[in-house]
């Protein structure tokens, strides 16, 4: 049962708010002052929903007096699912998915391989948002931007006066990630001394700010990502292979778009629907050229690259409907066929019906809308004639 935390000083007002959410199911707990919202908050579940009077006796406001903090974490949480997601159903994402559901609720290392482009943050934020750590801080680190002379001091923060130029004391990235779940992605790419620092660490669940000589708790879930062959980076002493076992308990293998050809198309209606929305243009799909080279084209960039090119296609477009220049619109590489596509005619006899629109299934995934649309009929006619030819 969801638990609302309602923070109020008119006591009248309070009770009547604690009836009506009772009467509707939900538990409430309730507190008058910033000090009572203090020790409420201090034992808050994930769950929690809290209603909050911004004028309290005891503070100039909760926003300024108590909870910076948690709404800064709240406003984080749900930036990251204000953006819509489409959840893919191709086979290999579905068994991707399996996994997620397995290790997200324990506290396994889990190691993302995949090429660029291929959604290996998603994946990290998803494990993290399914997890028991889902209200605490996901901080995502970009090992390839750590120098080696800072990284120490990144990772695990440092004294003032600890080095020259260390002004002030600063937390690293395992303190601003304490309770919730650290993301290093391009772990491959990470200095082989760091390396070291960070295998002591998940050894040992402990580290030690630069320039202090007191240990820290390390309370925090890893999850790592790279692009790089990992095995080789170990044969040619680039990664540490004791490292490599700590980090992987779990390993997620992300395949390229190419490989899920299934995705896409809907991934390609998933970009126009949301980009269309968010550049306000009006756009009603893609013409039959468009949908052809989208599904035979190789996708190099992977997902990233679909998403960047329908988003420009959408700002470009001065029709509704979205064709291959749009596509190619201010990018190095055409998109062109790589591989051989079925012919698809237009449906205008019995003798080419039920080719045309089998071809056009292919080419469509099995997508009933896109082939609809490929053949320039509605939905009903479309499935009118599969019924009649015993297509399904």
């Amino acid at each position: 049962m969801e638990r609302i935390i309602v923070v109020e000083d008119n006591l009248t007002f309070s009770g009547y708010v604690c009836r009506l959410l009772e009467s509707k199911g939900f538990q409430t707990v309730s507190t008058s002052t910033c000090n009572g919202a203090r020790k409420l908050f201090a034992k808050m579940r994930e769950d929690d929903i809290v209603l909050a009077d911004m004028r309290l006796p005891d503070g100039d406001g909760l926003l300024e007096m108590s909870l910076p903090p948690l709404l800064k974490n709240l406003r984080e949480r749900m930036a990251r699912h204000e953006t819509p997601i489409y959840e893919r159903q191709s086979v290999a994402f579905r068994e991707i998915d399996h996994k997620i559901r397995l290790v997200a609720p324990t506290n396994m290392g889990v190691l993302v391989l995949g090429e660029n482009g291929t959604g290996k943050e998603h994946i990290a934020e998803k494990i993290h948002t399914m997890s028991k750590r889902a209200g605490k801080p996901f901080v995502a680190v970009d090992c390839g931007l750590l120098s080696k002379e800072l990284a120490a001091s990144a990772l695990f923060g440092h004294e003032k006066g600890a080095f020259t130029g260390a002004d002030t004391a600063k937390n690293g990235y395992f303190d601003m990630a304490k309770g919730g779940t650290l993301f290093l992605d391009e772990i491959g790419t990470m200095p082989i001394d760091i390396q070291s620092m960070l295998l002591r660490v998940l050894q040992e669940n402990t580290y030690t700010p630069i320039g202090s000589d007191r240990e820290r708790m390390a309370d925090v879930r890893i999850v790592a990502a790279t692009n790089e062959n990992l095995e080789r980076a170990i044969k040619e002493g680039r990664f540490r292979e004791d490292l490599y076992h700590r980090l992987a308990e779990m390993e997620i293998r992300m395949p390229s778009l190419a490989e899920c050809a299934d995705d896409i198309l809907p991934l390609a209606e998933f970009f126009r629907e949301r980009f269309s929305k968010e550049l306000k243009k009006e756009t009603k799909g893609f013409s039959k050229d468009a949908i052809y080279r989208l599904r035979s084209y190789r996708w190099p960039g992977n997902v990233r690259e679909l998403q960047n090119r329908i988003k420009r296609a959408v700002l470009l477009t001065e029709t509704p409907v979205l064709e291959l220049p749009d596509l190619n619109a201010d990018s190095q590489t055409d998109i062109r066929i790589t591989e051989k596509t079925p012919d698809i005619l237009p449906l205008k006899d019995e003798n080419s019906e039920r080719e045309a629109i089998a071809n056009a299934l292919q080419a469509c995934n099995g997508h009933r809308e896109q082939t609809a649309r490929l053949l320039n009929v509605n939905s009903s006619t479309l499935y009118r004639k599969m019924k009649k030819y015993g297509i399904r």
